[in-house]
């Protein structure tokens, strides 16, 4: 796709921009990375035009606090480590991950009351019993779109980003994996894949260590909103649980990850 092209495109999504005006960037994978600057004022509508043209296009629009230079030129989570299940298998990875984060969370119990209340926290009817009628009020933070990506798929979803950006979102206190590794880019992929498969979930906006997803249809059943704000918690565990996840964010119609 030539500089000609992506202005085409960014005028049909209502943005008339010349070519000069877009960075042009190469992941490691050869995958292309453009993008252009633009107001948080025109970045959500512009972001759901591209969103609309991604099967003719086979590039995911995305909004960053980051231009495509420095969103290629992240450092992998574990380089040369990638769980292929990401694209074939995800809801394995999530399931797998998701009980690791229980087993860790019971090794630092310190007595059995403590380790009861982790195994509550972690039963999906348990825990629907404890949730809210209706979600809590919730703001997103850390949210600055100052540039209009749009990333080279290959034909696959949103989903795919972060294995095409590795080390994006960065999660440093991460460390509750199968045998206690790191969080892989593919896990990020998997747990991306598995919720856009079941909810519609896109991502919207990455950067540093920040993360974003468009919910469409978000879980509504007491014990799927259960069970999903469990694996939001093993996804991203910093400053929740998982009541304050399915209370706060399982139910909406976005969601927002922030790893410390």
């Amino acid at each position: 796709m030539d500089s000609h092209r992506i202005t085409e495109i960014l005028r049909t999504a209502g943005f008339a921009v010349p070519a000069a005006g877009v960075e042009q960037a190469r992941a490691r994978s050869g995958a292309r990375v453009l993008g252009r600057q633009l107001t948080r004022g025109e970045a959500e509508s512009a972001w759901r035009g591209l969103l609309a043209l991604r099967r003719d296009t086979g590039f995911h629009p995305l909004l960053s606090a980051l231009p495509p230079s420095a969103l290629v030129a992240g450092s992998p989570a574990e380089p040369d480590i990638h769980d292929p299940r990401a694209d074939t298998a995800p809801h394995e990875i999530v399931a797998e991950i998701t009980a690791a984060a229980l087993t860790a969370s019971l090794a630092y119990a310190e007595d059995e009351d403590e380790a009861e209340a982790w195994r509550a926290d972690f039963d999906p009817e348990r825990l629907a019993a404890e949730i809210s009628g209706q979600p809590e009020p919730a703001q997103v933070t850390d949210f600055r779109p100052e540039w209009l990506c749009l990333v080279e798929t290959g034909g696959a979803g949103g989903w795919s980003v972060p294995g095409i950006l590795p080390g994006y979102p960065y999660a440093p206190s991460w460390e509750h994996g199968p045998d206690g590794r790191p969080m892989l880019d593919s896990d990020h992929a998997a747990f991306l894949h598995a919720w856009q498969d079941r909810f519609g979930a896109e991502l919207m906006y990455l950067s540093d260590r920040t993360l974003l997803l468009d919910v469409a249809h978000p879980p509504r059943d007491p014990l799927a909103v259960a069970a999903t704000a469990i694996e939001q918690y093993a996804y991203c565990p910093d400053g929740n649980d998982t009541t304050s996840w399915a209370n706060r964010q399982t139910r909406r119609g976005t969601w927002q990850f922030t790893w410390d």
